[in-house]
């Protein structure tokens, strides 16, 4: 397309956000245009062609704990924080919602300040897109096996805790699990979801003793009632998924 695209009706447009590098090999198929509430254009085209994916010989294997206090704890024990993006833009939001209640529907102002709101969404929009998208492609790229829960996201959600629903939402966690799991099967990389309802905070990781109590959410950190052993809630929970992946990969009912 080389910055360039051609439309039945409407001829050579020039396009933005396309590089050389994506160039495209297969057969173009159709192009869909939409317009999105900032007043840009976007042009989405689909393709066929082969591509060859070659499945790794795998040799690491990582653990993933999804959750909203950190968006991601890995059983290597690295967490990436939930960078909280509609909260940080949430008082502008805000006060742009009130001057636009205020103004009268249809005028000049009215018509700005909904564009400025449609702006602040599509920003907050892409910067969750991108940071999803980097910690997905740096966990992908670094492991051969990934396992992670099978999250139900709507269950997750409570009448109750408005706030924790927020941040539930605002953390993406569905949309990230999707992200890492396509990113394997075009990477050639094995990919694992274990039991939804596998209790994974609940299990000491060195033992097996599962201990109820930890069903309260406010306990990040612990020392084990059986063996002791000191343990951080989430990288303990991304150990225990790990542990269940291994026993899928080998067919194991037991690794002891």
């Amino acid at each position: 397309m080389n910055r360039f695209i051609k439309l039945p009706k409407l001829g050579k447009i020039k396009i933005r956000g396309y590089r050389n590098k994506e160039r495209i090999d297969g057969k173009i198929l159709n192009a869909t245009i939409s317009r999105e509430s900032t007043c840009k254009y976007y042009v989405s085209v689909v393709v066929v062609e082969d591509i060859l994916i070659e499945k790794v010989t795998p040799t690491t294997i990582v653990g993933i704990d999804l959750g909203i206090k950190d968006l991601v704890v890995t059983s290597d024990g690295i967490k990436y924080s939930n960078l909280k993006v509609l909260m940080k833009f949430e008082k502008r939001l805000k006060r742009l919602q009130r001057k636009l209640s205020r103004q009268i529907k249809g005028s000049k102002n009215y018509l700005k300040t909904k564009e400025k709101i449609a702006r602040l969404h599509a920003k907050i929009k892409n910067y969750r897109k991108h940071y999803l998208n980097d910690i997905a492609n740096e966990i992908v790229d670094e492991h051969d096996i990934i396992v992670t829960e099978s999250l139900l996201v709507k269950d997750m959600f409570n009448d109750k805790k408005k706030t924790f629903n927020k941040s539930l939402s605002d953390a993406a966690v569905s949309r990230l699990r999707s992200l890492i799991e396509w990113k394997c099967k075009i990477k050639g990389k094995i990919y694992y979801k274990i039991d939804t309802y596998y209790p994974s905070s609940q299990i000491c990781s060195y033992c097996g003793y599962k201990n109820s109590k930890l069903k309260d959410l406010s306990i990040r950190e612990y020392n084990c009632p059986k063996c002791g052993s000191h343990n951080d809630r989430d990288i303990n929970a991304s150990l225990n998924i790990l542990l269940e992946g291994l026993k899928l990969h080998y067919n194991l009912e037991s690794l002891v």
